[in-house]
């Protein structure tokens, strides 16, 4: 499990796309890595799936649409991640083509390729550097728990478009809480 490989390859690619704005446009980055995301409703606590055909001439993301929408913001990073990072399960059905998915596990530290995927996530849709400048903006760069500061943490969540467990995962993990 590589948690800091998996941070730079999110950074890479912000820096790649040259992304400067919030919230970080999860959908154009597939679309600009030729993945094609759908939407549909799935049964049980699935939230997404990434299948790619065995050349990766063909990739999708399926997205719970029944999740909230920050929920599917994360669930398509998170499969960007596995896109990026991971090679996927071969399963044959007619031909061989590879899949991950994201359910109620893959936040659980089971998997290590979980645990990557959603470091990458993390990564991508809070970028360290803007989570430090909404940090300092909001909260004149200061953090303190025991005060009542919940409606900033719910201004900063709104702002990257995340929930606020993520966004409070993300700021222990980068060090500022």
């Amino acid at each position: 499990m590589n948690i800091n490989k998996a941070e730079k390859k999110a950074e890479q690619l912000l820096n790649k796309f040259n992304i400067q704005e919030l919230p970080i446009p999860v959908e154009e980055i597939a679309k600009n890595l030729n993945i094609h995301v759908q939407y549909q409703p799935f049964e049980g606590e699935l939230s997404g799936l990434l299948f790619r055909n065995e050349d990766e001439s063909e990739v999708i993301i399926g997205v719970n649409s029944s999740h909230s929408l920050n929920r599917q913001r994360f669930t398509i990073a998170h499969e960007l991640g596995h896109f990026l990072l991971h090679k996927g399960n071969e399963m044959h059905v007619d031909r061989g083509f590879k899949l991950n998915f994201r359910d109620e596990n893959s936040a659980k530290a089971i998997n290590p390729e979980e645990v990557e995927a959603n470091a990458f996530a993390a990564a991508l849709l809070m970028p360290k550097q803007f989570l430090i400048e909404a940090i300092q903006e909001k909260l004149d760069g200061e953090i303190d728990l025991l005060n009542n500061e919940s409606k900033q943490f719910t201004e900063i969540a709104e702002q990257f478009k995340v929930s606020q467990q993520a966004l409070f995962i993300r700021l222990g993990k980068i060090g500022v809480i």
